[in-house]
């Protein structure tokens, strides 16, 4: 019988592995949080062969990887407001899984369109203005063309007396 590597978190088995002829055994562990620190002890390991087992060893401190952004959208594409309105674009990060999703917006023109922080867009003046979405991880981009109308008031009939 081969040697398994048997790694514990507590008494629960969470990952087994055959020993290769390399003397090496690779065991996934699931659901591990990502970008996460895990202090020494967290996890155990042992070998078990026709013998029986080894005395459990404490793993090494160690950190887990971030999930990093792969991309952004943004939607709509494009809009149309009107001077003094306001419409909100939605951002979508991925994977949804991304460890720092984290984005922020900017306007190709300010004296045009106006972008908050929270993705809402206020028409300035009579114009078109690109709206970008950005992503602090890894930069990402993604754009929404935002034509802002002028608003035209309605004639007022004029009273003959």
């Amino acid at each position: 019988m081969a040697d398994t590597l048997k790694v514990y978190k507590g008494t629960d088995v969470v990952g087994t592995a055959e020993r290769g002829t390399d003397g090496k055994a690779n065991v996934t562990i699931s659901n591990l949080d990502a970008d996460t620190d895990y202090p020494i002890g967290t996890y155990q390991v042992s070998f078990e062969n026709e013998n029986g087992e080894s005395e459990k060893v404490g793993v090494p401190a160690f950190k887990t990887k971030p999930i990093l952004v792969t991309g952004v959208t943004i939607d709509p594409k494009t809009a149309i407001i009107d001077v003094g309105a306001t419409t909100k674009l939605n951002s979508t990060v991925a994977p949804s899984t991304a460890t720092n999703k984290s984005v922020s917006y900017s306007s190709s023109d300010d004296a045009i369109a106006t972008v908050s922080n929270d993705s809402t867009v206020t028409g300035v003046t009579e114009g078109e203005a690109t709206i970008t979405v950005t992503t602090q991880d890894g930069s990402k981009m993604d754009t929404a063309t935002i034509t802002v109308n002028a608003v035209v008031e309605p004639e007022q009939p004029v009273s003959e007396e």
